[in-house]
């Protein structure tokens, strides 16, 4: 059964003829009758009477008409709302960034992005976590990476970020600036969580890539904490240039070695599943890639005053963001 053989049925009943139910669906006398009578073997019973000059719906037709009715008229609704969705964004947004980013672009969300679209619902994920997708239900996924595994998903590159070395001018007045990437290995150094604690970092050199193991004094699952841990002066940090910007900006890290650095770019995806974001999504990553150049002026620490909610939002009740 099929939406096109439900409103065929409903055109009849309202007409009580196949050739004017036919002709406002542009189809025959004949395939009309024939195509209700398929749907009356389906269901097992007979939906009209026929004679030579008149057609009148039985009690089954009856109840089925009401019934058909209702399902037809769902089914408009929800053409409508996808319409509606696809027109402009509004709905629920998942997505998922990683926490340095997050601190930054939340509270712009919160109050530009969600001036110009107050129909979308956020639903952030913030994490260094490769997430899956499609499991996790996520719209899109911004990822900080040198190289993103091959998948079936879509990722749009949106911006370069090159490795930087940095610590807190707190920690080199005190341990000293190292001559070269190799005297690492006797500072303190800050990390991603690893098993075991010893790491390597990459530099490059004239003679290509130099390998230098380090011992992670202090580890954590977000750069976000080993962020504020280099702020305190407890060790260098070796990330994109994207997480730290605005404390390099600030003065608060101190960029060294950065020769060593050069040419060890990362970039920043969006991800997302299919060919095409939603347009939520589609909008989400037009924001995000407009702020990606003004990072380093945005001060993550600094509260954001929130502009007044859309009318639409102050509703009691109303959902406007969900953070994980």
């Amino acid at each position: 059964m099929i939406v096109a053989d439900i409103l065929l049925f409903i055109r009849v009943a309202e007409t009580l003829s196949f050739k004017e139910a036919g002709k406002r669906l542009r189809l025959s006398s004949s395939q009309a009758s024939k195509r209700i009578a398929s749907l009356e073997k389906e269901l097992g019973t007979r939906l009209v009477y026929r004679s030579p000059r008149s057609i009148s719906l039985t009690s089954a037709g009856e109840a089925v008409l009401e019934r058909y009715r209702r399902a037809y008229d769902l089914v408009e609704e929800a053409k409508l709302a996808v319409k509606d969705l696809n027109s402009r964004p509004a709905g629920r947004l998942r997505f998922s960034v990683p926490t340095c980013l997050g601190a930054v672009l939340l509270p712009k969300l919160y109050t530009d992005f969600l001036r110009v679209y107050p129909r979308v619902v956020l639903d952030a994920h913030m994490s260094e976590a490769c997430v899956d997708i499609v499991a996790g239900g996520y719209d899109v996924v911004i990822r900080v990476a040198q190289k993103l595994c091959d998948s079936n998903l879509t990722a749009r590159r949106m911006a370069t970020s090159p490795l930087v070395l940095a610590a807190a001018p707190s920690y080199l007045a005190e341990h000293g600036t190292p001559a070269h990437a190799i005297e690492l290995s006797s500072h303190r150094c800050l990390g991603l969580a690893s098993s075991p604690r010893c790491t390597t970092w990459y530099f490059r050199t004239a003679n290509g890539l130099l390998a230098v193991p380090v011992n992670l004094t202090a580890a954590s699952d977000t750069n976000l904490v080993l962020v504020v841990a280099a702020c305190a002066g407890l060790g260098f940090i070796y990330v994109p240039r994207t997480v730290v910007a605005n404390e390099l900006h600030q003065g608060k890290l101190q960029a060294v070695l950065p020769e060593l650095c050069k040419g060890i770019d990362w970039g920043v995806y969006a991800v997302y599943s299919g060919r095409t974001p939603t347009r939520s999504a589609a909008a989400f990553i037009e924001f995000v890639r407009d702020l990606l150049p003004a990072l380093e002026s945005i001060d993550r620490w600094t509260p954001v005053s929130a502009a007044p909610l859309p009318e639409a939002l102050r509703r009691p009740g109303h959902s406007v963001a969900h953070v994980h």
